[in-house]
């Protein structure tokens, strides 16, 4: 029974849209949602406001190639250049090697400003001032330098945020570190309402990163090979003058980059044929060299003469050995006394040293025939002695002469013996590294006449590339920004503004759990509601309210609830009331009070007993003259409760507080004091109200309500969650409760809700939010 209960409340709690909880919902939360809304709107007026005007020229170029070098009867050797055409043109157009040249043609490497109240503008060709500058580094590039005349012709120069003012005047140079400045001025300015003035010496990088990012190169017409370009920046002038500058220096640079490729095959040919006709000196000069060394060039005769000639050395060898033996044996015969020449010896020596030969052999013979007539010792013999011997030395010393020559000329001729020997011997490597470089020489011949007839083919192909670029549409002066977009912008603003208001007031609504309206009780099967109570400005108020405000929605509710209670038990004369809900801050005590009070007013004798030990109360109908007397005291038998009473404005209303604070709350409630002080009340008085502790964090509470003849349970509207009716639902399946209703209190008075209180005038709140949040 519990859990289809259960499922019950939960099914009939997600039925549909509560528009009487989004209604609350929006009326709690308007100022955050307007604030969202203006918010979101203030945002895209601040983005139009404070965003510069971009505007974009933009021009139109068909792109051509014609090839007349078929006109000579010379096959193409160059890329077909009509293919990807439209491509490769939007690469070149953007690209840092076309733009650095645009660079090179265009002033903007300084950039002059004016400092306005809210945007910062580019004077383009209309400033103050011209700047000139001489920089040995680049340390103040990129960094404004703001610029204050001080006088005619003087001003203060600030470099950064941070720098030092230095002072300067026009027509005269100023340095800063590193950069020379000189100024001009110029006359013909006429200021505005700028409030300063600063300049930019722009980087080469810094420029060409400028380029890039604003220019833009997109084909038109790929049959027709038409490309759009455009350039966009804050200043329609600047965008319309570099523009035209991209097309007329593009069909330039394009002219110059159609025969680039041809232009370095045939400058690479030339280096080649350089490269070769040196190579080819190189074997010019080995073979004149050859020629010179071996005086000729046929090896095969020059290995045969080389024969002929080592024969011939070894003949001359065979002589003078020959000779040289000869010459030993006539000097070997001299020094033995032998003085006999033969014919042949005689046919080798030289004619003075064979006569001198042939003398001393004479004289010899004369010397025997004197020796057998004379005496050794004789003057004769003696002269003839001498003269043999001096003819004798002479003859050995030639002897030893021609020995020498002989063996010289030997020795000569055993070197060049040698050295034909080693010609014959590297003769075949001759003769192999000679065919080598003449087969080298011949590929390098026909090579060098190949590249010659290419180099031609290339050069009449060069001259036939004709480009044929048109400018279709020239680069226009920009008339409109092309953003900020002000009617989107606000536009998507303001759609967004409604879209994150309806998100944020949808989270809310479902994020809330709160009970919104009395519908939500009422979904609770077989709990009755008692009725409503209307919020007012007055609940936070000490007090009666019944008797401060007894003409007030709130008072005239509490007494439709006292005349609701006579419809529960009503063959019960003596009634007990518990009050209860399920945590603090619900309303509890309020309701307690007020309802006693309205009792009280009915010549009903009316008690109300504090039974919230745990917690003392703030707000009791009375002051309490001795807060050591209570509830607490009274059930543990240390006090009467005619002693503990305290009264209040109100003759038929009495109170009991809860006394002091007690250890075991609840076991007080559970003994049978409390039960017997229910019964001694109910002699004395028409009607008991207790107001109990919250049941949600206590069970006191679910003592008192079991010992009562009906329960209140209050919810809080836009503060009890609604897992308290669950809760609810819960207490009175275990407890079996059939005795129970419900009330739910503070519920705003605007709208169908109010249920019949609106004719009520409540102070204050007749303004014009309610009239705008009315339903």
């Amino acid at each position: 029974m519990e859990s289809d209960r259960h499922i019950k409340v939960q099914s009939l709690q997600a039925e549909g849209i509560d528009f009487n909880k989004l209604k609350i919902v929006l009326r709690s939360n308007w100022v955050w949602l307007v604030a969202i809304f203006l918010s979101v709107n203030l945002i895209a007026y601040l983005a139009v406001r404070y965003t510069k005007n971009l505007y974009e020229s933009s021009s139109v170029l068909k792109l051509d190639v014609k090839q007349e070098a078929s006109e000579f009867g010379i096959k193409s050797a160059i890329e077909d250049q009509s293919l990807n055409l439209i491509s490769g043109e939007i690469e070149i157009i953007q690209s840092r090697l076309f733009l650095s040249r645009l660079l090179d043609y265009s002033s903007l490497d300084v950039s002059y400003y004016s400092i306005g109240r809210v945007l910062n503008d580019e004077l383009y060709q209309n400033q103050p001032f011209t700047v000139k500058y001489k920089a040995q580094n680049q340390n103040l590039f990129n960094t404004p330098i703001y610029f204050d005349e001080s006088g005619p012709n003087e001003f203060i120069l600030t470099c950064g945020n941070k720098g030092e003012p230095i002072k300067g005047s026009y027509n005269s140079s100023i340095t800063i570190d590193g950069l020379e400045l000189s100024f001009q001025k110029n006359n013909k300015f006429t200021k505005g309402d700028e409030i300063g003035y600063f300049f930019v010496i722009n980087s080469k990088e810094f420029l060409l990163d400028y380029l890039l990012g604003n220019l833009t190169a997109e084909p038109l017409n790929f049959n027709a090979n038409t490309v759009r370009i455009s350039f966009k920046d804050n200043n329609p002038f600047k965008a319309h003058e570099i523009l035209s500058k991209i097309d007329t220096i593009y069909l330039q640079y394009s002219n110059e980059q159609k025969n680039l490729a041809t232009k370095q095959k045939i400058d690479w040919i030339s280096n080649e044929l350089l490269s070769i006709e040196k190579s080819m000196e190189n074997y010019e000069h080995y073979f004149e060299n050859f020629t010179l060394q071996n005086r000729t060039n046929n090896l095969d005769e020059e290995l045969m003469n080389t024969v002929e000639l080592i024969n011939l050395i070894d003949s001359q060898r065979f002589n003078l050995t020959q000779k040289i033996s000869q010459i030993n044996s006539l000097m070997d015969g001299l020094k033995a006394g032998d003085y006999f020449i033969s014919l042949s010896q005689r046919q080798v020596l030289p004619p003075t040293l064979a006569n001198n030969l042939a003398l001393l052999e004479q004289l010899h013979l004369e010397q025997e025939k004197l020796k057998l007539s004379y005496n050794e010792i004789t003057f004769a013999y003696r002269e003839k002695q001498k003269a043999i011997e001096t003819i004798e030395l002479n003859a050995y010393n030639q002897l030893a002469e021609q020995k020498a020559e002989s063996l010289k000329k030997l020795q000569d001729v055993n070197q060049q013996r040698a050295r034909l020997e080693n010609e014959f011997v590297n003769l075949p490597d001759k003769t192999t590294e000679y065919s080598k470089n003449m087969r080298y020489y011949k590929l390098y011949e026909q090579f060098y006449l190949s590249l010659m007839q290419s180099k031609s083919e290339f050069e009449i192909t060069q001259a036939g590339s004709i480009p044929d670029f048109k400018i279709l549409s020239p680069a226009t002066v920009p008339a409109k920004p092309i953003s900020p977009n002000k009617l989107m912008i606000a536009g998507v603003g303001f759609v967004a503004s409604i879209v994150l208001m309806l998100f944020v007031l949808g989270s809310l609504y479902l994020i809330n759990n709160k009970i919104t309206s009395l519908g939500e009780i009422e979904k609770l099967e077989r709990v009755p509601v008692l009725g409503i109570v209307p919020s007012s400005r007055y609940l936070n108020e000490i007090g009666l309210h019944v008797i401060d405000h007894p003409k007030s929605m709130v008072s005239e509710a509490i007494r439709t609830l006292r005349t609701n209670l006579d419809y529960f038990n009503v063959h019960t004369p003596k009634k007990v009331i518990a009050i209860s809900s399920t945590v603090s801050g619900e309303g509890k005590s309020f309701i307690a009070m007020n309802l006693g009070g309205v009792m009280a007013l009915s010549n009903k004798k009316v008690i109300l007993l504090d039974l919230d030990m745990r917690k003392p109360k703030t707000n009791a109908p009375t002051d309490i003259e001795d807060k050591t007397k209570g509830i607490s005291t009274i059930l543990i038998r240390k006090e009467k409760w005619a002693n503990c009473i305290t009264k209040t404005p109100l003759e038929n209303l009495h109170y009991v507080p809860s006394g002091p604070h007690p250890p075991n709350p609840s076991e007080l409630l559970m003994n049978g004091e409390f039960e017997g002080l229910l019964e001694d009340l109910k002699k004395s008085y028409d009607y008991i109200i207790l107001d109990t502790p919250p049941v949600g964090l206590v069970t006191d509470g679910i003592m008192a309500m079991k010992r009562s003849d009906i329960s209140i349970y209050i919810f809080r509207a836009n503060y009890s969650k609604k897992d308290f009716l669950y809760n609810l639902q819960r207490i009175i399946n275990i407890n079996k409760f059939s005795n129970i209703t419900t009330l739910l209190n503070a519920l705003p008075n605007t709208g169908e809700q109010s249920y019949g209180y609106g004719y009520y005038e409540e102070p204050g709140r007749n303004n014009w939010l309610n009239k705008i949040f009315k339903a």
